[in-house]
């Protein structure tokens, strides 16, 4: 702590200024705030331009298809699809057709557990545009990392959908480079029930 005053400080009162504590040490940046780049960063990279992707080509909607819906971003939703067959539709690639069926796609944060809550209601009072016919919980943290408060939150609100499933958290699915793969009795049964929910509706 530095103490300072102003002026006399027999007539001013001292000003205490509190010391910040020192910076944890980041794993990228270290004990660094902020890093900066090169200036010419944009202009080196504009050097060597990305190609657009082309858009994908529009799903053929079946009597089988089901969309997988991400109560927020970065849910998995994508991840999801990739493991399942055609049938499976990400609403990233194609938003779902009117009445059209649904699962709904939240992480255990808080975040989207709530949204997932509010979505349920909005499809229960008939407020959205496709058919929410079960929810699919991705973890996002180690189950030990898990709070009480939010897995009895996440049971509550998997209690506002015809069929709820759990995914497994996947650390290998978070790094770069990463193909994910199917993995575990847990999430191949999960996806064996997105296939039968696709093709009989239960």
């Amino acid at each position: 702590m530095t103490v300072t005053s102003k002026g006399n400080p027999f007539l001013t009162p001292l000003e205490v200024v509190e010391e910040e504590d020192p910076i944890d040490n980041d794993p990228i940046l270290g004990e660094r705030e902020s890093v900066r780049g090169p200036q010419n960063i944009q202009q080196t990279l504009a050097e060597d331009p990305v190609e657009e992707e082309a858009p994908a080509a529009p799903v053929g909607v079946t009597t089988a298809t089901l969309w997988l819906v991400g109560a927020t971003g970065g849910v998995g939703t994508t991840t999801l699809a990739s493991l399942c067959s055609e049938n499976i539709v990400d609403e990233s690639d194609q938003r779902p057709t009117w009445a059209g069926r649904a699962l709904l796609v939240s992480s255990t944060t808080g975040t989207s557990l709530e949204a997932a809550q509010q979505l349920a209601r909005k499809s229960a009072s008939g407020l959205l545009a496709y058919e929410l016919v079960g929810l699919v919980i991705v973890h996002d943290r180690p189950r030990n990392r898990l709070t009480k408060p939010t897995t009895d939150f996440a049971r509550g609100v998997a209690r506002m959908f015809p069929i709820a499933m759990t995914v497994p958290y996947e650390a290998s699915w978070r790094e770069v480079g990463a193909t994910p793969q199917a993995t575990g009795t847990r999430l191949k049964g999960v996806l064996r029930k997105i296939e039968k929910i696709a093709h009989s509706g239960r």
